[in-house]
């Protein structure tokens, strides 16, 4: 007879094993396991703990292959220290790259306001001769309107000690005071009037010194200043600006904003007033200048000297009068905004033609799924003549980096806004909503 042993249930529980920590016992009704210290005595899954370290896993790809770039990376941005230390680093280089090119373009205007502190704008030399002293025009820059096309200039009477070469300003003291009447635009002749023999004796002329002399060529012109008495005499002028390139479009004024070149030009002659006087004959004696200097500077704006003495010159018919000659400029500062505010322009406006492309052309209704193109295309429309209104010394609208960083920026974006509206219009909601 064939016996079917009967098997034995397995049992719930299994007295005396550690389940947990060692030692451990189940008691057969608490639900809890006892251990010594807490420890399991199963084996820990040596790839989780690798999972929660990453920077134990090795990189399990080849060795500076792609995989391997992007497999670090991702690792390192999980990890987070190492990516913001290399953002933090860029953020800080930017910002002292950037302060850098300010402190350059900050050195570049002190170094052009100290040469238009020169003489005669660099151009002249201050050296020891038969006088211990020069007369000067000082200038002080005021405003530059580019839309009345004039500069105001006030001038003053100084000297240039040729000794130390120091420029002191005239009046402070009764050695250094003069009383020189200023002229604008006139033309020095040599004096041909007859003198008071009696007027000549006392300043021990005679008619024929008298002769050799300067006067202005309209002697009943009046000055515009007297000059010379106290140091805080000084008359404003304005000098007329016109385009210094003829035929040149790229240097025409406003039109070549940043790179339109303007020029002026302004005729002075000095007359001592007290031997004028004395002798009788109005806008007589007319003095030889020694230059002219500029000091300050215009906002947005780079004026030169050039400074020409014709009293210096042989001819007799050459006169004595002080021709200064101004040049206009926009300084680098301006240029560089420029340029840049163009790069970014273009550089957003193809962003975009991009991405309508990709939305549009390529038929990826995902990006048009969302209102986020479209937002970006509107704000666009805003953001480009927003960036061109805050451009240092920006002329009226109509210039070349109009044509060139503006109009057919907006046109594109234009375009593009179009497309996708009506792409929007027409896209379907899908079947499986």
């Amino acid at each position: 007879m064939q016996v079917n042993e009967v098997p034995t249930s397995r049992p719930l529980s299994v007295p005396g094993r550690d389940l947990v920590g060692g030692g451990a016992t189940y008691d057969g009704v608490s639900s809890s396991y006892l251990g010594d210290g807490g420890k399991s005595p199963w084996p820990r899954d040596t790839a989780y703990d690798s999972e929660e370290k990453a920077g134990e896993r090795p990189n399990p790809h080849r060795k500076y292959s792609k995989k391997w770039f992007d497999y670090a990376r991702n690792r390192a941005v999980e990890v987070g220290r190492w990516p913001r230390v290399t953002y933090a680093s860029i953020g800080i280089i930017l910002i002292v790259v950037w302060v850098g090119i300010m402190i350059v373009f900050a050195k570049s205007e002190v170094k052009a306001q100290r040469k238009n502190s020169d003489y005669n704008g660099g151009k002249g030399r201050v050296g020891g001769g038969a006088s211990k002293f020069q007369l000067l025009l000082k200038g002080t820059l005021k405003k530059f309107d580019p839309i009345e096309r004039n500069l105001r200039v006030s001038w003053a009477l100084v000297y240039v000690d040729n000794t130390t070469g120091i420029v002191h300003p005239s009046g402070e003291t009764p050695e250094d005071r003069w009383q020189v009447n200023l002229y604008r635009d006139v033309k020095a002749v040599p004096e041909d009037r007859q003198g008071n023999a009696t007027l000549l004796a006392e300043f021990d002329l005679t008619q024929a010194e008298l002769e050799s002399t300067y006067r202005v060529d309209n002697v009943t012109q009046p000055p515009i200043a007297t000059l010379g008495m106290h140091p805080f005499d000084s008359v404003d002028t304005n000098i007329d600006f016109n385009q210094a390139k003829e035929e040149d479009a790229f240097a025409q004024p406003l039109f070549a904003y940043p790179f339109d070149v303007w020029q002026g030009s302004i005729v002075f002659a000095i007359t001592d007033r007290v031997v004028s006087d004395r002798l009788n004959l109005t806008n007589n004696h007319i003095l030889n200048p020694g230059g002219a200097i500029l000091r300050d500077s215009t906002l947005n704006w780079r004026i030169q000297l050039a400074a020409n003495n014709t009293c210096d010159l042989a001819p007799v018919d050459a006169g004595c009068e002080l021709h200064l000659d101004f040049t206009g400029r926009r300084p680098p500062l301006v240029k560089f905004a420029a340029i840049l505010a163009v790069m970014i322009n273009w550089a957003s406006t193809i962003g975009i033609f991009l991405l309508t492309c990709e939305s549009v052309v390529m038929r990826r209704t995902y990006i048009l799924s969302d209102t986020d193109i479209l937002g970006v295309c509107v704000s666009a429309l805003f953001a480009l003549p927003s960036v061109r209104a805050i451009l240092p010394g920006a002329p009226d609208f109509g210039a070349i980096i109009d044509l060139i960083g503006i109009i057919p920026n907006i046109i594109v974006v234009s375009l593009c806004t179009t497309a996708i509206a009506l792409s929007k219009l027409t896209m379907r909601r899908p079947k499986n909503e």
